[in-house]
């Protein structure tokens, strides 16, 4: 696939930086009374997507990651900044699967989640694929979100596919996948990182698929989307070599701002899509029949149309 052109992308308007239709604080966007799960929200993107939700009105915010200290740190300054929303912190680890498994449970006996975002990831040493140990390239794969997690953190089952009585499938409920313009862009030596960004957002499309397909979708109120978040200067990406002066860096705020935007009704229509914070809410809303009718910012191959089953 082409490299992106950044100066014609899929909308005219390229955003770096917050503008006011994302903005949490439009009262169309608002999170009130929801429930928000968030991965790798200690710092850097996932940090901004918590803080946003919180100004939007979420009563709850839970965070999870890795490092106890930061992630301690990270809640008790979110926690002063939005007074009205409780914050929540879990330290584990996305690759130990028990761990994870035991979070889950302890955080549906807090609130049952709306959202949950999935932001983090595992980024192996740069190489070329046919010189990537293959350790580095399982922890890649091994870094998404195991699909028995999703639906017991969103759609209520039971673990065997069946919802609890009660609001499970009565309630919207919403998957936001962090991924990356890697997923199908070229870039070089990161092929284990773009082979995980794509396999889990293709897994979320076909979950999205499976849960609205006629004549009897299983979960008619599950809603997935996978979005870019743009050229952040995350941790990660000063870990990778990158400074300040590495390229032209997107605002945290923009992906932060975006997310909410993106589980809002407002971007309903864009659900099993793929699409980046870059690209203009505004445009997007006024593409509506297009994207919907034309079967854009899907991913397939292109130059044909899908086969039946």
């Amino acid at each position: 696939m082409s490299q992106p052109d950044f100066a014609n992308s899929f909308t005219k308007i390229y955003r770096k930086t917050p503008y006011p239709r994302i903005s949490p604080d439009r009262a169309s966007l608002s999170a009130n009374n929801k429930r928000v799960v968030i991965t790798a929200a200690h710092t850097g993107i996932g940090y901004a997507i918590a803080s946003n939700f919180a100004i939007a009105g979420a009563a709850h915010v839970i965070i999870i990651a890795r490092r106890p200290d930061v992630l301690e740190q990270a809640r008790t300054e979110l926690a002063a900044a939005h007074p009205s929303t409780q914050f929540h912190a879990f330290a584990a680890s996305i690759v130990d699967d028990e761990k994870i498994h035991a979070v889950f449970r302890e955080i549906r006996r807090i609130a049952e989640p709306d959202v949950l975002v999935t932001s983090a990831t595992y980024l192996a040493d740069p190489a070329n694929v046919l010189e990537t140990p293959v350790q580095q390239a399982f922890l890649g794969l091994a870094s998404i979100p195991k699909p028995d997690d999703l639906p017991s953190t969103t759609v209520h089952t039971d673990g065997n596919g069946a919802a609890p009585p009660g609001e499970g499938m009565t309630k919207e409920k919403v998957i936001l996948d962090l991924s990356s313009a890697a997923a199908h862009v070229f870039l070089p030596q990161l092929g284990a990182y773009s082979a995980s960004k794509l396999a889990f957002s293709r897994l979320l499309a076909t979950a999205q698929d499976e849960a609205s397909s006629p004549p009897s979708p299983s979960h008619p109120n599950l809603r997935t989307h996978s979005f870019h978040p743009g050229a952040i200067l995350t941790r990660a990406a000063r870990d990778y070599g990158h400074t300040e002066d590495t390229m032209p860096w997107d605002s945290a705020g923009l992906p932060g701002q975006f997310a909410v935007w993106l589980a809002s009704p407002e971007a309903e229509f864009l659900k099993g899509r793929f699409v980046w914070a870059n690209w203009d809410a505004d445009e997007l809303v006024e593409r509506r029949e297009q994207i919907v009718q034309g079967g854009l910012l899907r991913i397939r191959v292109v130059g044909r149309a899908e086969w039946g089953v």
